[in-house]
């Protein structure tokens, strides 16, 4: 569950929420002035996103280099 927030709630009951992310899993969406800004989230989720950050930045790369390496067969072909 998502529960949101604004900044002077989340400041003024910080440990509150905490302990309930904690307890419960939850997410805490945080606004400012009526934007999304920050997300309070459990370790195992942060885990989770920066484990898909890393694949996503891992194919990325290996993307780039395949496609160097056709621009550089693409390049010896036109000699």
């Amino acid at each position: 569950m998502i529960q949101s927030v604004n900044s002077r709630e989340i400041r003024s009951n910080f440990r509150a929420y905490l302990d309930h992310v904690l307890t419960t899993g939850d997410r805490v969406l945080i606004y400012r002035h009526g934007k999304e800004v920050a997300a309070l989230v459990c370790r195992e989720d942060l885990n989770a996103l920066e484990a898909a950050t890393g694949r996503n930045e891992r194919l990325m790369e290996h993307r780039h280099r395949e496609a160097m390496e056709r621009i550089r067969v693409m390049k010896g072909e036109m000699r």
